[in-house]
């Protein structure tokens, strides 16, 4: 069995922890990640190892991934809500900070607009074409990482890993 690694990164509030936890299948609450997490899950015939980065602001989050974690994954999870165009903004930015401390620790990359339910809801939804050109995203997965089916939030594994 191969094992894969896999960082979910964005700034506080986007829905990583969530993402994360309904992809393993827990019920319970996510909070404010405080500290780097790292959880397994078993998909098909492969291992897949999340890292989950704690920071609220772009700069923090890719601190303490550089401070975590000294070798490649082999995806990486941009994530921003797609009601907050900040937190898209703040994607080109926690990119840049990586690329500025000399990271560039990844094989492939994938952008995830979250929270889709909501930007329904509102009318609102943010559309992230551009930053995903910027950071080399190979695709844009818009989902709702809290409603959503289980399967629909799987593809970004299936589909690049």
């Amino acid at each position: 069995m191969r094992r894969h690694s896999v960082a979910v990164m964005g700034v506080g509030g986007v829905g990583k922890t969530t993402y994360v936890f309904r992809l393993l299948g827990l019920s319970l609450k996510p909070r404010t990640t405080l500290r780097p997490g790292i959880y397994r899950l078993y998909l098909r015939d492969k291992e897949v190892d999340f890292i989950d980065v704690p920071g609220q602001v772009a700069t923090e989050v890719a601190r303490n991934f550089a401070k975590a974690w000294t070798f490649y994954v082999d995806l990486m999870i941009y994530m921003y809500d797609l009601t907050d165009q900040s937190s898209l903004y703040a994607i080109a930015e926690l990119h840049s900070a990586l690329l500025d401390r000399g990271i560039t620790p990844y094989r492939r990359v994938v952008l995830i607009g979250n929270k889709r339910d909501l930007a329904e809801e509102l009318g609102l939804f943010v559309e992230g074409d551009e930053i995903a050109n910027a950071v080399g995203a190979a695709k844009i997965y818009y989902m709702s990482a809290l409603k959503d089916n289980v399967e629909v939030l799987y593809k970004p594994l299936e589909e690049n890993v």
